[in-house]
Formats: structure tokens, sequence, C-alpha cells
């Protein structure tokens, strides 16, 4: 029982640390390096499950443990996204992800005042997510090219906003980190995972996602402006002097001109550029589906991976860019944005997968999964009760933290080993864990996408939040049930 309590208290210190602002990486390693240093002295690493040639020292092979997990993680599934970062970073550099994002957001300048407009300016920034994967970055793009056409469209700015903040959540891609890990954990190809599992719980909780968009938004509207005729009718309340005006008036100005710099930035990017370099993010993604399909039908007697359509696409893509610039020298030269992605997830997201690995092997070690599969194996329900209370933990870190990265990678290593020792289906647990994390972030006040659209709106982002939260807890809790129900 007393390693149990030091389990959950590392768990508690991780989520107090992330919720600091403490790096999240760090945070994890250095509390599982710990974990490991106790398990070490007090015996514990007996409970290991970590293929190493032991010495007879507990200290020293904990550390082989850690130089096995670091090995492991950073080589294969590591190794693909940082190289499917590395082509976000180069994409980025010669603008074709705006050039994407501008042309899918131009139909929608032709609707006009229908709150149908919610769920279809949702289900396209969706589709944009597949091709920016960082939920801040997209926000930007966003914010210049969705933002001014929904709102000429006749939607309110925080109609508006609420839309572009959810719009990076739980799209069935196989270029996301997360789902990339999960076909990992679960021994399937990407593709397989995604597509034949993820998918079957994510697509139709995107639909009640966009359809409970279309409600609350609607509600909020209606609300809000009952509120503001109420304030009109009694007259409101004024600066005698008129300086706390001035004072709002010149901050005001201040936002709207930073905001009108992203706009020309983001849209600048894109203009001069031809029309097909709107598909140059996407070649990964249509690379492996033509795999997948051509595997299918027996023409290919493989199914391509992430890593190799990645690299195809980053050279055909350098290829274009160099005829475009006519400079080779140029072209060849600006792959250090290529490098500079791949060393950015080397740091980032990888960081997490590695750090989550060595934090669950101390919390295995305690002896927390060999109490969770005594308790899972004895009864049905309480594998189901054990999902629920993963999912809840994962959301509630999210909602902490504005992050969806760090709680799912922080337990989804946990669940291979429980899925062995129980009836939990893993594709089930991790897909409702993975939705639980990246949904609910975007309900945190504390999130990237929150604050910087809330900042382009100028309004509070508890203001925004209070849009968000309503879909996002019904895209998890319908996620959770889909995954039951659909994923066998």
């Amino acid at each position: 029982m007393v390693f149990i309590i030091l389990a959950v208290a590392a768990i508690a210190a991780v989520g107090y640390f992330i919720f600091k602002k403490v790096h999240a990486a760090s945070a994890i390693f250095a509390v599982g390096v710990l974990l490991l240093m106790i398990a070490a002295t007090t015996g514990r690493i007996d409970h290991s499950a970590a293929a190493i040639e032991a010495t007879g020292n507990a200290f020293y092979d904990e550390l082989l443990i850690i130089e096995s997990l670091f090995k492991s993680r950073y080589s294969g599934t590591g190794m693909a996204i940082m190289v499917l970062f590395g082509f976000v970073g180069y994409m980025r550099h010669i603008g074709a992800d705006a050039k994407t994002v501008v042309a899918l957001s131009k139909p929608l300048r032709k609707f006009h005042g229908s709150y149908w407009l919610v769920p279809i300016g949702f289900l396209v920034g969706t589709l944009l997510s597949l091709v920016v994967p960082s939920a801040a970055a997209l926000s930007l793009l966003l914010v210049a090219t969705l933002m001014p056409a929904l709102i000429a469209a006749g939607l309110s700015p925080l109609t508006v906003g609420a839309i572009i903040v959810t719009s990076s959540t739980i799209a069935p891609s196989p270029l996301e980190a997360g789902l990339i890990q999960g076909a990992s954990l679960t021994d399937m190809t990407v593709t397989e995972f995604v597509f034949g599992n993820v998918a079957k719980a994510t697509v139709p909780s995107l639909i009640v996602v966009a359809v409970t968009h279309m409600w609350w938004q609607r509600r909020c509207d209606i609300k809000d402006a009952a509120k503001k005729q109420a304030e009109l009718r009694s007259g409101g309340a004024g600066s005698p002097d008129g300086a706390d005006d001035t004072e709002a008036a010149s901050a005001a100005a201040a936002q709207e001109a930073e905001s009108d710099r992203r706009v020309r930035e983001a849209v600048e990017r894109a203009q001069g550029l031809p029309g097909f370099y709107a598909v140059l993010p996407l070649l990964p993604l249509i690379l492996i589906i033509i795999s997948a399909l051509l595997n299918r039908f027996g023409v290919l007697d493989f199914e391509a991976d992430i890593l190799p359509v990645t690299v195809v696409s980053l050279m055909i893509t350098m290829i274009i860019e160099a005829i475009r610039i006519k400079s080779v020298e140029h072209a060849v030269d600006s792959f250090k944005e290529f490098f500079n992605g791949l060393g950015e997830a080397a740091a980032g997201v990888v960081a997490l997968i590695v750090a989550a690995a060595i934090l669950v092997e101390g919390i295995t070690q305690m002896g927390v999964i060999e109490s969770l599969t005594s308790l899972a194996q004895h009864s049905s329900g309480a594998a189901a009760l054990m999902v629920v209370i993963f999912v809840a933990a994962t959301g509630l870190m999210a909602l902490l933290t504005g992050s969806g990265v760090a709680p799912y990678f922080a337990f989804s290593e946990m669940v291979p080993g429980l899925a062995t020792e129980t009836s939990i289906h893993a594709p089930q647990m991790l897909t409702s864990i993975w939705s639980a994390s990246n949904l609910m972030r975007q309900g945190s006040p504390v999130n990237a996408a929150v604050i910087v659209v809330s900042g382009a709106l100028e309004v509070n982002p508890i203001d925004l939040v209070r849009r968000t939260m309503v879909p996002m807890v019904a895209g998890t809790v319908a996620s959770v049930v889909f995954s039951f129900l659909l994923i066998g």
C-alpha cells in the first residue's frame, strides 16, 4: 500500500508541476527517475519487465532500464514523429500550409447568417488540422483567414472564436504523434490503428461536437444579446472623467494593430504561390492512404510507413520549390527548416514520450499496474470503471494545464500492460484517453489556442472557454461511448 501511495503522489506531483508551467517532459522525467531510485533502494526493481542484462547493482540496473527506454523510444516511432515535424516546419517555411488554409476557407464566404455555418466552419477547421497539427499555429492561421470570413457571414465573434479554438482536436490522422505512438503500442500499422479503430469513435464524436456547437453557440448568442439589451435599457455606467475609456481605447487599438499584423503575415505567406501548393502539406497523408489501398487490392506487398512517405514528400516538395524559385542552392539551403523542425520534435513530443515511459516504469515497479490488473481480472465492470478513471484523470490534467500532449503520453504507456492481463481492449482505452486529452485542453483558459484567439478578439479567455467547454465535454463523453460500442 505504501508503494501505491508513492506512485499516486508521483502522478499528483507531475500534475502540479505541469500546472505550475514547469517544462512537462522535465517534470515527468525527474519524477520518473526519482521513483526508479526509490524502487532500487527498496528492492522493487524485481517488478520491472524491462529486458536488460542485470549487473547485480540495483541502481545501475535502473540506469540501464532508462538507457533502454531512451533507445527504444527515439528509434522507430520517435524518429517517424521527428521527420514528420521536420516536414511541417519546411511546409511552414515555404508558405504551403497557409496556402492550404486560405484555399479551404474561401468557400465559407458564400454563406450568410445561418447557424449551419457553425458545424460547417468547425468541420473545415478540423480538416485543416490534418495539415497544421499544432493547435496554436492553426489558430493563428484561422484567425487570419477563417475568422474574417465567418464574421463577415454573420456569426458573432465569440461563436467564431469557439469554432477556431476547437478546430484542432480529434481528427483521426495517421500523421498525429499520439496516434503514431498508439499504433506502436498496439503493434498495428498506423493506418490500421487510425482508420480501423480510432476513426470509428472519433468521426461520429466530431459530428456530435459540431451539432453541439451549433446548439450551444446559438443559445449563448441569444443570452448575450438579451444581457446586452438589458444593460442598454439600464443606461450603463461610464467613467466620470473618461480616463478609463481612453486607456481602454488605446489598449484596444494596440491589440487591433497586432491582430492586423498577424493577419497580414499569414495571408502574405500564401500570396504568390501556385494553387497546387495547397496540396503539398497533404502529400504524406495522400501517399499513406494510396499505399494502404494498393496493399488491400494486392498491387503492393507492403503498406508504406510514415517515415518513408514523409521523406518522399519532402524531396518532391523541394524539387518543386527549386523549380518555382529557379534556385537549387536556395531550395537545398532551406532544408535547414526541416532539421530545425526535427530538433523541435526531439526536444518536445519525443522527449515527452521518453519521459512518460520512464515514469510508467517507475509506477510499474511500485506495483500500481499489478494492482490494477488484479482488480480488472476479477470483473469486466472494474475494467470499464478503470477506463473511465483514466479518461477522467487525463481530461482533468488537460483542463488544468491546457496541454493535450503531456496528459496523453503520461497515461498511454500504461495501457498495453493493462490490456495484456485484463479484459481491457487497448485501442478502446487509447482512443478514449487520446480524445479526452485533445478535447478537454480546449476548455482550458491557459491553452495556447484559447489565448491566441481571445487576444485577437479582445475578449477574456474565460468568456471564450464558456463557449468551448460544453462542446468539448459532449465530444469527450461521445468518444468514450463510441470507443466501447464501435471499436472491437
